[in-house]
């Protein structure tokens, strides 16, 4: 194969991968870790022996648990299993694994025992559940936007406000990977060719493609490339034929194709991207790959052939799942195997846990064995009716309530009430007609067509004759340049007799024209408000 931009680098120099130092610095590194240590032994801390189970001042690590019948769930700080630190208010389903989850909206991606996708307001503590009809896969990249591949080859992507793009490519979809920068790649494989591409929602048009010829033929590339499809950093890496391809997702590059000499079972990559791990199908070894060295640079012999691979979300160990419940633990500082535990294979469990225990299932208990010795450590009663999943995250800390205080912005022009925030705004039925335009300084001026007229000295100064509600929300449709195509947008909206106005403001010296509606009394109202529209649309808190 014969790459568009070929990713050569020089031999491997000296570089920190997971769990070891190249040989270049080892002697240099190990000796500042001894001093560091004073005179330790042990350059560094085992996993599994008790490690603090985070740094002060930093994320915490938290542990959720949800009953695997579908319930409440419960956050806990680890290691501390006893104390329930924070309860969602709505019941979730039955979790079967986690998509994704963005720690700065605090929203928590899954996928449900049925196959339907679900997301969990951590903050708020609301839980939505997404169709789980025709569901082929799905993916997000930060757990608020969820894609959603059915069966019938159609893309849809459900933001929290509801579903507001969809997408029907005229190529076969066999994958697909949320980015962080909003945009979906898909793929899909015929024969021995892989088509990737990518669109950036609310677009329809395709923005980056790319084929690639795996050589041979083989019918089941597709359902490979499905089940070993994965993403780390900006890499989406996937087995094809006997080939392990990476691609660097920003631009759709290959960067990597490496033959293993038989078909994959399963990928799994260190947290820096670094190395790939690779199970050969039906074969009692693990093929190391170096991204750096662009090949094959270990074999990590196993008692048997595995099934399935999991990587500790800190890079120390890799979970192999042997035949039956075997577990097979292997180090990633030496790429050996310590040996096998005996644990239930589910979406869940086996985990590797902050302080490098291992979370075992173990008839209806979840023992907790630390990773060298491979000896109980602990037990939690009960525990494998329960769904698990760790996350760092600071989110559940007490926060002074000055912090989550809205800010407020100046209105468009002083009004006697706030009530009925419904129709106080454009109560006329002409939508641009009744529009405000706003100059950079924040406060409105009539239009000659129905606007408010700018308020006198004293009016400015006068007090509202009721209280300001605390909050109030305001459905946003476009950003646009063009005053006259924000005031053709505004026409066709409207909804209960409420169209939509234009309200301008300037930004960096540019005149922007929002189209809106609203305010509304709650979120539930506005996104009600906007899905009536039938209008792609965002809701925010806040005046228009």
């Amino acid at each position: 194969m014969k790459f568009a931009a070929p990713f050569k680098r020089k031999p491997l120099a000296a570089h920190y991968r997971d769990g070891y130092l190249t040989p270049v610095r080892t002697l240099i590194a190990s000796a500042l870790l001894l001093l560091a240590c004073g005179g330790s032994d042990s350059p560094s801390p085992s996993p599994g022996a008790g490690a603090n189970s985070g740094v002060k001042g930093g994320p915490d690590h938290v542990v959720l648990r949800a009953s695997r019948g579908g319930g409440v769930i419960s956050a806990y700080q680890y290691p501390g299993l006893d104390s329930v630190l924070w309860k969602s208010g709505s019941r979730v389903p039955a979790l079967d694994r986690v998509l994704a989850f963005g720690a700065e909206d605090g929203y928590l991606a899954a996928v449900d025992s049925s196959g339907a996708g679900v997301r969990v307001d951590l903050r708020a503590g609301s839980v939505s559940r997404l169709s789980g009809k025709d569901v082929s896969s799905m993916s997000s990249a930060d757990g608020s936007d969820i894609f959603i591949l059915s069966t019938a080859g159609e893309i849809t992507r459900q933001a929290p406000n509801g579903g507001d793009w969809s997408f029907s490519p005229e190529l076969p979809v066999d994958a697909i990977f949320a980015q962080r920068d909003g945009s979906l790649i898909a793929a899909g494989a015929r024969s021995n060719r892989i088509m990737m591409w990518r669109v950036r929602p609310p677009g329809q048009e395709i923005v980056d493609t790319l084929t690639l010829d795996l050589g041979g033929a083989d019918s089941s590339l597709a359902r490979a490339m499905a089940t070993t499809a994965g993403m780390i950093g900006d890499r989406v890496y996937f087995g094809g034929n006997t080939s392990v391809v990476e691609i660097r997702a920003r631009d759709l590059v290959p960067v990597l194709q490496v033959k293993v000499g038989s078909p994959i079972a399963a990928i799994a990559a260190t947290p820096s991207g670094d190395r790939l791990f690779v199970a050969p199908l039906g074969q009692s070894s693990l093929r190391v790959v170096d991204r750096f060295q662009e090949g094959v640079t270990g074999d990590i012999k196993l008692p048997a052939a595995a099934t399935g691979l999991r990587m500790d979300p800190l890079g120390r160990l890799l979970l192999v799942r042997g035949s039956g419940d075997i577990v097979f633990v292997v180090s990633l500082a030496t790429d050996k195997v310590l040996g096998s535990v005996t644990s239930t294979w589910r979406g869940d469990l086996p985990l590797v846990m902050p302080d490098g225990l291992l979370a075992l299932v173990d008839g209806n208990d979840v023992t907790f064995v630390n990773s060298n010795s491979l000896r109980e450590e602990r037990r939690v009663k009960g525990g494998a009716a329960d769904f698990w999943h760790v996350l760092m995250w600071n989110g559940f800390r007490p926060r002074a309530a000055g912090l989550d205080e809205p800010v407020r912005f100046r209105r468009s022009a002083p009004r006697e009430t706030f009530e009925p925030i419904d129709s106080q705004i454009n109560s006329d039925s002409g939508s641009a007609a009744g529009s405000l335009s706003v100059d950079s300084s924040g406060v409105a001026a009539g239009s000659a067509t129905g606007g408010v007229p700018p308020a006198s000295g004293a009016q400015k100064k006068a007090v509202p004759a009721t209280k300001p509600r605390d909050s109030i929300f305001t459905v946003s449709f476009a950003a646009l340049l063009d005053e006259k195509a924000a005031n053709s947008l505004a026409r066709g909206i409207r909804v209960d007799a409420q169209g939509a106005r234009v309200i301008s403001s300037k930004r960096s010296g540019t005149t922007l024209y929002r189209v809106v509606l609203g305010p509304y009394p709650t979120r539930a109202r506005a996104d009600l408000a906007g899905k009536s529209s039938g209008k792609s649309y965002w809701v925010f808190e806040g005046p228009p």
